[in-house]
């Protein structure tokens, strides 16, 4: 139950921080608690890093690409379901577990998370974890919401939606917006505020909670009061325009960790082609996919996080750039020497419980 770092670098990141403006919008920079090193890793990250870094430059590129064959899906599976957490919460949280019809009578998984000095009429947190759309699991990320939960004393629930290829493309983000749907109907009967919801998810999560949050506004039904998107995947198609247009050149990188952060960005390129294959469509340019080509103006206050060195970055901080100026309310964090899935760390890096801090503020903020 102890964190693997001292107090004082989880109060320094907050007394380090600043606010830069990027291409119209504000950006809140959260630094390096113990060094100033332009595009230096952070040390506790870099330490963890560096051995699976090693061997993976070791294998040959071929048997690093992704495929929808059974044997490399579980394979990729088995890397993105570890719990890389460490337990940290002292509160009691009770865990519900709960199962929700889709619209082909399947019976989803969900999770229902309360303290016990939950707050009456209590806002609401529904967190969609990530994966690449054929990985992961509510276990990943239970240690963060269960860390907001303890801070904020607000509700949460998150979905154990079907994966592909079994499941391809819409399955999975249909499975999201049906438990969405059966918040808003249930949530006054959890304890809940129904005016009140949040939806949150990371990487392919926050592809997921975007769509949940799109279909919401498509129906005009107001279920979703704020949405809070993790190093999110919003632009599969990779469309450039005034505020997106990938380059290594967005990057700073330090001497000592430019061969690192380049193999960790070079993994990811082409990474949308290889998702077009496994969620199993050929249409990655739709508005749901790719919601980065839509009109964003009609979207409810958001959140966005992402890491200086994730590939991500450039279509996150671009987004965020596309989202204030269609007059979207944003709210962007930037953490320096990180690169993907921080928030699958808690306890184990200050940023990963700063981040929790950043989400719970954000909640309480636009909750009336």
């Amino acid at each position: 139950m102890s964190r693997k770092y001292s107090q004082e670098l989880l109060d320094t990141i907050v007394a380090k921080q600043e606010i830069v403006t990027f291409k119209g919008a504000q950006v809140l920079v959260k630094n390096l608690p113990d060094s100033d090193e332009i595009g230096a890793m952070d040390s506790r990250h870099y330490k963890d890093l560096k051995k699976p870094l090693l061997i993976m430059k070791l294998i040959p590129k071929r048997l690093l690409k992704m495929d929808a064959s059974p044997k490399s899906i579980a394979k990729l599976r088995k890397f993105f379901d570890q719990v890389k957490s460490t337990p940290i919460v002292e509160k009691k949280i009770d865990i519900i577990h709960e199962h929700v019809e889709a619209s082909d009578g399947y019976k989803i998984p969900v999770r229902i998370y309360k303290s016990e000095t939950m707050k009456e009429k209590a806002s609401v947190l529904y967190f969609i974890h990530g994966g690449g759309f054929f990985g992961g699991s509510p276990d990943v990320i239970e240690e963060l919401v269960k860390l907001i939960v303890e801070n904020t004393d607000i509700l949460a629930v998150s979905v154990d939606y079907r994966l592909a290829p079994e499941n391809p493309y819409p399955t999975g983000h249909e499975d999201c917006y049906s438990v969405l749907k059966w918040i808003y109907d249930k949530v006054e009967s959890l304890g809940g505020d129904r005016k009140n919801i949040f939806v949150a998810g990371d990487s392919a999560g926050g592809n997921l909670t975007q769509y949940c949050t799109t279909r919401d506004v498509e129906a005009n039904l107001g279920m979703v009061k704020g949405q809070l998107l993790l190093y999110p995947t919003v632009n599969m198609a990779n469309k450039e325009d005034e505020f997106f247009k990938w380059s290594k050149d967005e990057y700073d990188m330090s001497p000592k960790h430019r061969s690192s952060i380049e193999f960790m960005l070079n993994m990811f390129n082409g990474l949308s082609a290889g998702l077009k294959v496994i969620v199993g469509t050929d249409d990655i340019e739709n508005g749901y996919l790719t919601p980065y080509i839509r009109d964003p103006k009609g979207l409810p206050p958001t959140f966005i996080t992402v890491g200086e060195h994730d590939f991500l970055k450039v279509e996150s901080l671009a987004y965020a750039a596309k989202l204030t100026k269609a007059g979207v309310e944003t709210e962007t964090v930037l953490y320096k020497g990180f690169g993907h899935a921080y928030g699958d760390y808690v306890g184990v890096y200050p940023q990963s419980e700063d981040c929790a801090i950043e989400m719970g503020n954000f909640i309480l903020k636009h909750s009336k």
